[in-house]
C-alpha cells in the first residue's frame, strides 16, 4: 500500500474509532461501575465461601476434639486406677509422667477448643456482615446493569455497523502501522491523527510545522508525526478525499 493509501485509510479508521468513543461516551461511567461491581461482588462471594468452609471444617474438628478430650480422659482414669496398684516407685513414677502427659495433652485440647469456638463466632459475624454486604451490592448492581443494558440496546446496531468498518479498514493496514496508531491514540485521548490547520499548524497542538516538513507532507513519500505532540499529520487532500467516499 502507498504511503497516500496508508493515510487516507488509517483517517478513515480514526473517523470511524472516534464515532465509537461518542458512542461509549454516552455510557458513562456505567461500563466501568459495573465492572467494579461484578469485581466485589465476586470477592464478597469468595470471602463468603471461606468463612462457610472455615466453620464447616471447625464444626468437624470441634467433634474430633470432643472425642479426643473423652479419650484423654479415659486414659486419666485408667493411670490413676493402676497408679494406686502399682507396688514399686519406678511403676508408680512413669504411670505419673503418663498422668502428667495426659493432662498436658488435656490442657492444650481445651486451648484448641477455646480458640476455635472464638474463631467461629467471629466468622460467623464476618459471614452475617459479609452476606448483608453481598445482597446490598447485588441490589446496586442489578440496576447499574439494568440500566447499562438499555444504553447498549439503543446503540447496538449502530455499535455493530461501526465495529464492522473499523474491522474494513484496520485489515488493510500493516500491523506495525496499526500498533503505532492505536499506540498513540492511547496518548492523545483518541485523536492519533491530525491535518494541517490554519497557519500551517498541527491540528493536534497547533504549533507551527517547518516549511521543510510542510513540503514532506505534500510529498507523502513516509508518514510524519508532529515533533511536539506525536501525532500523524496528514495533508489536508488526505482529509477531502475521505470526507468525500463516506
Amino acid at each position: 500500500m502507498v504511503v497516500k493509501d496508508k493515510l487516507k485509510t488509517l483517517y478513515q479508521l480514526q473517523q470511524v474509532d472516534l464515532k465509537l468513543d461518542g458512542l461509549l461516551e454516552e455510557r458513562g461511567d456505567l461500563p466501568a461501575e459495573v465492572s467494579e461491581l461484578e469485581t466485589k461482588i465476586a470477592a464478597l462471594k469468595s470471602s463468603i465461601k471461606e468463612n462457610e468452609e472455615f466453620l464447616k471444617k471447625a464444626a468437624a474438628r470441634k467433634k474430633e476434639i470432643d472425642k479426643e478430650l473423652d479419650d484423654v480422659r479415659k486414659r486419666i482414669d485408667k493411670y490413676t486406677d493402676m497408679r494406686i496398684k502399682v507396688r514399686t516407685n519406678r511403676e508408680y513414677d512413669a504411670l505419673s509422667k503418663q498422668i502428667d502427659s495426659a493432662k498436658d495433652k488435656l490442657q492444650l485440647l481445651h486451648k484448641e477448643l477455646e480458640d476455635l469456638q472464638s474463631r467461629e463466632v467471629s466468622s460467623g459475624r464476618d459471614l452475617e456482615s459479609l452476606k448483608k454486604d453481598l445482597d446490598d451490592q447485588q441490589k446496586i448492581y442489578a440496576g447499574k446493569k439494568a440500566e447499562l443494558d438499555d444504553l447498549v440496546s439503543l446503540t447496538r446496531d449502530e455499535e455493530k455497523k461501526y465495529r464492522r468498518e473499523r474491522e474494513k479498514f484496520a485489515q488493510k493496514i500493516d500491523r506495525q502501522t496499526l500498533s503505532r496508531y492505536e499506540m498513540i491514540r492511547r496518548a492523545t485521548k483518541g485523536k492519533a491523527i491530525v491535518p494541517v490547520v490554519r497557519r500551517n499548524a498541527c491540528g493536534g497542538c497547533y504549533n507551527v510545522l517547518p516549511p521543510q516538513r510542510l513540503l514532506e507532507l505534500r510529498q507523502m513519500a513516509k508518514i510524519f508525526t508532529c515533533d511536539h505532540c506525536g501525532r500523524i499529520l496528514v495533508p489536508n487532500e488526505i482529509v477531502e478525499e475521505a470526507a468525500g467516499e463516506e
